[in-house]
This record gives structure tokens, C-alpha cells and sequence, in this order.
């Protein structure tokens, strides 16, 4: 019987099949590339957390926004525009208006080495991965652009000339959900690979009631294609790739909510807490009473060129990237009223629509000498973006018209030179440097149009050096410790959320954090058991963040300067053959500790950073047992608790702590070749709310996660 793979929510256990190497009885050695080179989890001297394509698919991982399942501390939740993006946090870094043109995460997002800049169509559906890598803490030298909290990493598979597969699947749903997948791929010449994937799912039916409209919302249409030719020529290895996704959506879709006892005086002086949230409209948790018809709809289209050739000593690699995007959303930001049976008026209905295209290109070169002690890498990047959003908005209470169009053009030049290099001072012990230099110059051009056609145009500069310097020592085979200190970086921007021109004439600066990092990687008990700590301590300098005047602007400021400090620990054990358990926990005590005399969070009396959580915890198992020669039981189950946290700057509106279960029963024919599984999750069916608009004297909107859901699927796979 193939041996298990360990449960992702100790993601230290868990790798890619072509990436793992197993160990007899304990636990698969796990290689990654999260440094730009190809080396073993337990010897690498970051913060790391690690998915296989099989775990991934045992925590029921589909989108890029359920990683945070198995990652302590990242936050990924809905945001305000379609469900194709989402608000992002590590850290103490974060970005929470990720429907806007001007908007850049602090997790850097890459898929097959290509860097996403827009958090635009960043949620797209998982299919025909090889692993998921999530690097935690700055990683501004080696990745540099906006990677001020870490980088999640997504690596789609790729056919070789040793390598076969046939991969098919099919499934039926709760909302009237169904999906179909597929891969292929394999040689075709002795040096040539080809591969291709495709993607269905079609979400027919709601699940958040809309009596203006007369049906249920919340439908969704997700298709993706993939393919990939690789070829491979004793030194010379080139992969090519093109991609294509679309999402078609209900758009961003808040619930209407009342608090008990003191509905009526929310303001800036008063916390609001989730806890006390209660359904404004019956007893449904899920009700949306505005008349606008929101929707999302978003196409992205991706290429990629990977060259590299080994000289031998040295290897030189060459990364092309493009991706392009469409995006359109639109949705009542508050919801919607009901001011007398049957009568349904929307407030503040945007429809806003995107387009946005980048080019980036880098140039790696790493090698080794001194008898393997030196190890180095060293690079350029570039990085092209331009930018287009248009929104039209109409205030629908009083009766009051449409507003003016109101346009945006934004357009980034980017540039680094980065270098990083590792030296063993003994056999044991390790010393890293490295550095990247930096500069972004950005342009913005804002107009609104009639009656007073106003226009804003805005050019700024922005660079940094982020350096790295870290220590190793093997105190033996099973235990690593390791010291850091890294520089992180997220350049200012411009502020795209408010037609207001006072606004829009402002520029941020950028924000910058020092990291300290100490951490531990162990394993024990015959590598049955592993355990990988990291403890940080951030200081975060020109803090960003957006926040909600009672003017009705939505500035973009630097608030001032905060201290986040944490400890992460995951753990996994494989007590017995076909078992494995996995937790993953996080600490985080976080302060701001300067904040600027007009900043919204002073005046607000806030202490606290948004999404930042002071506990999240993960745990999970897997177990496997034959039923017969040729039939495996399975079943697995995952927790994941999310503590308290602030959901937005000013501190307003609090996130009560909240667990979510899901689980899974599932068949499979002893040579892998057949599976069939019967998945759900919430199944405590918890009413989850994880962001909202708190602004009197409108009602109050908040976004829920999804009730109690399953899936069953039926997958074939030849390797």
C-alpha cells in the first residue's frame, strides 16, 4: 500500500510526492524551493509552511483563500467586491481593500515564480497543483515586491520526460454545486513534455436569502485552463506556460445585522463585537435586503517562460512573466434597507470595472563553491504594471441621482538588484547575508468628471535596501536552530477608494519592518514526530492602513508605528503506519506604539492592528486503513479556531473567536487508481462573520463565511 502523506495542518510534515523522500516508518523528508534553490524543510532557516497537492486536497483546500486553514497566523478572508479576491494578513502586515487598483498585498503571491500584483482575481480555484509553500516573515531579499509579511507560493506541476500522469474527477455539491477536472500530461519526444489541465465548477443555486430580488444570492461559476510544454536538453531546461481563469459571481454579497442591547449608538467611541450580532430581518443569519443586483465577473490570463541552463559551478535562470486582468464588481456597500414591509432601497451601490497589465522579468545566477561551503545567488528584477479602474456610484437613499464617472490610470515601474550568499563556518554552523535594493516609481491619474471635472495626477518615488543576515548551527542530525534578522518593505501608493479630492490628492509612504526571528526545527522518535518553531519580534515603522471617516472617506494613511511579536509552532507525528496528526498553532501579541496626532486610530482610542489574531490554532488527522488487497478506508478530519481580532484600524468592529470543522470519509483502490469522498465543512454549521462596515447611521453589513456544505467526489488517477 502506498504510504500516506502526513496531514497538512502541520504543514512541516507534508510535501509534494516528486518532492518528498521517504523515510521507513517515520515521516517523508520534505524538499522545497522556498530560497530559489531546491533545499529539505528541517535544514532551511525560515519559517515555512509546506502542502503536498494530497494534503491540500485532505483539508479540502480549493481556493487560494482556504491556505489559510493550515498556515498559523495568515489571515485570507472575504472582501468587499467579488470572490475573487480577498483581505490578506501576516503578521502585522495587511491589506484589507483588495478590490482597488492601487491596492498591493503584504504577502507576496507567486505562482510558478511569477509575481501577482493585483489582488484582483488572486482567489482562483486549485487544480493540478504539485505544493503550496507559504514563507513566513519579510522575504525582501530574495522576492522583494510587497513581501513585507512573507510569500505564499503556488507551484502548478509540470510534465518531464520521466514523468506520466491521467488525473479526472467529478463531483456533486450542497447550492446545487457540481465540478469536473482533469489533467494530462507526459512526454512526447525523448526532451519534450506537455501537459495540459482544465477546470469546471458551476454553483447553480444561493445561500443568502434576497427577498428584493426574489431569490437567493451567492451563485458561481469558476472555469480554469492550464498548459505547459517543458523541454529538457542535458544542461538546458525551458518550461513554458499559459493560463486562463474566470469567475462569474454574485459579487460581494454582506448580511444585514442589529446589535443587542445598543443597536443605535454605535460610533466611533463604541466597540462593536460580532458576538452580539443578531439577523435584522427574522431569524435567517443570511439575509441581504438590497435591491442592487451585484455581481462579480473576472478573467485573468497568465504566461510564463522559464529558462535556465547549468554551466556547472554556476546556473543561470531567466523568469518571464505576464498576466493580465479583467475585473468588474458591483454591490450595495452596506447592504441595503427595508424601511417598510416590502419597500427595498439601496444605499451605496458601485459598480467598478478593472483592467490591469504586467510584465516582470528576472535574471537568476547561483552556484557553489569552496568545496560546496559557498553558496550564492544573486539577480535583477524588473517590473512593468499599468492600470485602469473606473467606478460609477449612486447614493439610492433620498432619492439622490448617480454620481459621476469617476476614473483612475495608474501605472509602476519597478527595479531591484538582489543578492544573497551562505557560508558554513564549520560543519555544522552557518552564516547568511544578502541584501536587495529596491526602487518604484509610480504614477496616478484621477478624474472625476462633471459638473466639476476634477483631476488629480500624482508621481512618486519610493526605494529601500532590505538586507537579511541570519545564523545556522545543526546541533545534529535531527535538530536545527537558526537566527535572523530581515528588512521588509511595501511601498507607499495612492489613495483610490473616495472620489472626495481632498483625498485623492494624498500619497502614502511606504511601510517598513525589522524582523527578528528565532527558531527551532526537530525531529524525534525515530522522525515519527516533528516539531518546527519560530518565534518574531516585528517593528513595524509608517504602518498603512485604510480607514472609514465619519465624513464618508475612506482614507489611505501611514497611522504610525506598531510592535508585533508571536510565536508559531507546528507539529507532526505519524504515531502509527497510516496515521498522522498534525497541529499548527499561533501566538500573537501585537501594540501600536506611535501613532500620528490625526490618524483615524488615535482619534479612535485604538491599541490594536487589524487582523491580527491572538490565537489560531489547527488540528487535524488523517487515517488510513485497508479493507481489503485492494480497498483502503480513509477518513480526516480539521480544526481550525481563529481568536479574537479587530476589523479595521480604528478598532470599531470586534471578531469574536470563532471554530470551524470540516471532514472527510472517503474509498480508495489500493494502487491509488480510484477514490471516492464524501467531504464537509462547517459542520458544526457556526455562523461565521469575518469583516464588515460599522457607519451610522446606515445599518450595519457584515461577511459571513458560508453555512454547513459537503461535497462528493469521484477521482481517477493514473500515474
Amino acid at each position: 500500500m502506498r504510504k500516506p502523506m502526513i496531514l497538512a495542518c502541520a504543514a512541516a510534515g507534508v510535501a509534494a510526492p516528486l518532492a518528498a523522500q521517504e523515510v521507513s516508518g517515520g515521516l517523508d523528508e520534505i524538499l522545497i524551493t522556498a530560497r530559489r534553490v531546491e533545499t529539505a524543510l528541517q535544514e532551511t532557516p525560515i519559517a515555512v509552511t509546506a502542502l503536498s497537492a494530497e494534503a491540500a486536497a485532505d483539508l479540502q483546500i480549493r481556493s487560494t483563500a482556504d491556505i489559510a486553514k493550515a498556515v498559523p497566523g495568515l489571515t485570507l478572508n472575504p472582501v468587499s467586491a467579488n470572490p475573487s479576491t480577498f483581505q490578506i494578513g501576516l503578521r502585522g502586515g495587511s491589506e484589507q481593500t483588495g478590490g482597488l487598483i492601487v491596492s498591493e498585498p503584504v504577502v507576496g503571491i507567486y505562482v510558478d515564480d511569477v509575481y501577482r500584483g493585483r489582488l484582483q482575481g488572486s482567489n482562483f480555484q486549485l487544480s493540478d497543483i504539485e505544493r503550496i509553500e507559504v514563507l513566513r516573515g519579510p522575504q525582501g531579499t530574495l522576492y522583494g515586491r510587497n513581501t513585507f509579511s512573507g510569500a505564499l507560493r503556488i507551484i502548478t506541476r509540470t510534465p518531464g520526460a520521466g514523468s506520466r500522469w491521467l488525473t479526472a474527477g467529478a463531483g456533486l455539491a450542497s447550492f446545487d454545486e457540481w465540478r469536473i477536472d482533469g489533467s494530462a500530461g507526459g512526454p512526447l519526444t525523448d526532451q519534450v513534455g506537455a501537459s495540459i489541465a482544465v477546470f469546471y465548477r458551476d454553483q447553480g443555486d444561493g445561500w443568502i436569502d434576497s427577498p428584493a430580488r426574489g431569490r437567493k444570492i451567492g451563485r458561481e461559476r469558476n472555469f480554469a485552463a492550464r498548459g505547459k510544454l517543458a523541454f529538457e536538453s542535458g544542461p538546458l531546461r525551458i518550461v513554458g506556460s499559459l493560463g486562463f481563469t474566470s469567475d462569474r459571481n454574485d459579487g460581494f454579497i454582506p448580511v444585514n445585522v442589529r446589535f443587542e442591547p445598543d443597536a443605535e449608538r454605535i460610533n466611533y467611541e463604541t466597540r462593536v463585537f460580532t458576538k452580539n450580532a443578531r439577523p435584522a430581518f427574522g431569524s435567517n443569519p443570511y439575509v441581504n435586503v438590497s435591491p442592487t443586483p451585484s455581481r462579480g465577473e473576472t478573467d485573468v490570463v497568465s504566461a510564463a517562460l522559464d529558462i535556465s541552463y547549468d554551466f556547472g559551478a554556476t546556473t543561470l535562470r531567466s523568469i518571464t512573466g505576464f498576466v493580465r486582468l479583467d475585473d468588474l464588481f458591483r454591490w450595495d456597500l452596506t447592504g441595503g434597507l427595508n424601511p417598510a414591509p416590502g419597500v427595498f432601497v439601496s444605499t451605496f451601490d458601485r459598480l467598478s470595472t478593472t483592467d490591469a497589465e504586467q510584465w516582470s522579468q528576472e535574471l537568476q545566477l547561483t552556484g557553489k563553491h569552496l568545496d560546496g561551503r559557498l553558496s550564492w545567488l544573486a539577480g535583477i528584477y524588473l517590473f512593468r504594471e499599468t492600470g485602469r479602474q473606473d467606478f460609477l456610484d449612486t447614493l439610492g437613499l433620498f432619492g439622490l441621482p448617480t454620481f459621476p464617472l469617476f476614473e483612475q490610470r495608474t501605472r509602476t515601474r519597478s527595479w531591484a538588484v538582489f543578492a544573497q550568499a551562505t557560508y558554513d563556518l564549520t560543519d555544522r554552523t552557518s552564516l547568511t547575508l544578502g541584501g536587495r535594493y529596491t526602487r518604484d516609481d509610480k504614477s496616478f491619474d484621477a478624474r472625476i468628471e462633471a459638473p466639476a471635472n476634477i483631476s488629480v495626477r500624482l508621481d512618486e518615488t519610493f526605494d529601500s535596501f532590505t538586507p537579511h543576515v541570519g545564523l545556522q548551527h545543526r546541533f545534529s542530525d535531527d535538530v536545527m536552530a537558526y537566527v535572523s534578522l530581515s528588512r521588509g518593505f511595501k511601498a507607499g501608493g495612492f489613495n483610490g477608494l473616495s472620489r472626495d479630492p481632498r483625498v485623492l490628492a494624498q500619497s502614502y509612504r511606504p511601510q517598513k519592518v525589522w524582523a527578528w526571528e528565532l527558531g527551532l526545527k526537530t525531529e524525534f522518535l525515530d522522525r515519527r514526530a516533528r516539531a518546527n518553531l519560530a518565534a518574531f519580534w516585528n517593528e513595524i515603522s509608517d504602518l498603512q492602513q485604510t480607514v472609514t471617516r465619519p465624513d464618508g472617506t475612506f482614507p489611505q494613511q501611514n497611522v504610525g508605528d506598531a510592535r508585533v511579536i508571536g510565536v508559531e509552532a507546528e507539529v507532526t507525528t505519524r504515531p502509527a503506519d497510516g496515521l498522522d496528526v498534525g497541529l499548527a498553532v499561533s501566538w500573537n501579541d501585537d501594540r501600536y506604539r506611535k501613532l500620528d496626532p490625526q490618524s483615524d486610530a488615535l482619534l479612535a482610542g485604538a491599541r490594536r492592528l487589524p487582523l491580527v489574531s491572538d490565537w489560531t490554532v489547527r488540528l487535524g488527522a488523517t487515517f488510513e486503513q485497508p479493507m481489503s488487497p485492494s480497498l483502503v478506508a480513509r477518513i480526516g478530519g480539521n480544526l481550525a479556531h481563529t481568536g479574537d481580532f479587530f476589523a479595521n484600524v480604528t478598532n470599531v468592529l470586534v471578531i469574536n473567536a470563532y471554530t470551524r470543522l470540516d471532514a472527510f470519509l472517503g474509498l480508495r483502490t489500493a494502487d491509488g487508481r480510484w477514490d471516492i469522498t464524501l467531504a464537509g465543512q462547517n459542520l458544526t454549521d457556526e455562523v461565521t462573520y469575518v469583516s464588515g462596515i460599522v457607519s451610522a447611521p446606515f445599518p450595519t453589513a457584515l461577511t459571513p463565511l458560508k453555512p454547513r456544505t459537503w461535497l462528493l467526489s469521484l477521482r481517477f488517477n493514473r500515474p
